[in-house]
C-alpha cells in the first residue's frame, strides 16, 4: 500500500493514476518525505513542484530550510533512502539546472545545483527530474511497489 502524507498539496494527479490503476494508498501523516510503500519501509520520495519550491527549501535564513535539512538527516539517520523527485521541469539531469533562474530570489541555478550537491554528500539525497505526467509511474519506480497479480 502506498502511504501520502497528509500534508501534501495538490497531487490530484497522482491520486487520479492511483485509482486508475487500483492501486491501494491511504492518506496520513508521514515524519519523512511525502509517499512510502508499506512494504518497502527502506525508501521515501519527497516529491517538489518544480525548481522554485525546493529553491524556497533550501534558501538560507528560512524556516523551511531548517525543516527540509532535518528531514534528510532524519532519513539518512534512520538508514532511509531519502528521494526528492522534482517535477514540472523541462530539465533531465542536474547538472542542466546550473542554466536555471529563480523568478523569485538571486538565487541561479549554479547555487541550487551546490546546495542539493551538499546534501547529497551530507545525507546521501537522491534527486530525480521528471514532467508531471511522469511523476505518480516515478513515485511507485523509485518505492519499488509492484502491483499484485490477480
Amino acid at each position: 500500500m502506498i502511504i501520502i502524507d497528509s500534508r501534501e498539496k495538490k497531487f490530484n494527479h497522482i491520486e487520479e493514476y492511483l485509482i486508475a490503476h487500483d492501486i491501494p494508498y491511504e492518506v496520513k501523516k508521514l515524519d519523512t518525505g511525502d509517499y512510502y510503500n508499506t512494504d518497502n519501509p527502506s525508501v521515501v520520495v519527497d516529491r517538489k513542484k518544480d525548481l522554485q519550491e525546493i529553491c524556497g527549501n533550501l534558501s538560507i535564513g528560512k524556516e523551511n530550510r531548517t525543516r527540509f535539512i532535518k528531514e534528510c538527516k532524519r532519513a539518512f539517520d534512520e538508514h532511509i533512502r531519502f528521494v526528492v523527485l522534482i517535477e514540472g521541469t523541462r530539465y533531465r539531469e542536474l547538472n542542466e539546472i546550473k542554466e536555471w533562474k529563480s523568478k523569485y530570489s538571486k538565487h541561479t541555478g549554479r547555487w541550487l545545483v551546490g546546495e542539493m550537491f551538499r546534501l547529497t554528500m551530507a545525507y546521501k539525497v537522491e534527486w530525480i527530474l521528471c514532467m508531471k505526467n511522469q511523476t505518480a509511474r516515478k513515485i511507485l519506480e523509485i518505492l519499488e511497489y509492484k502491483e499484485e497479480k490477480s
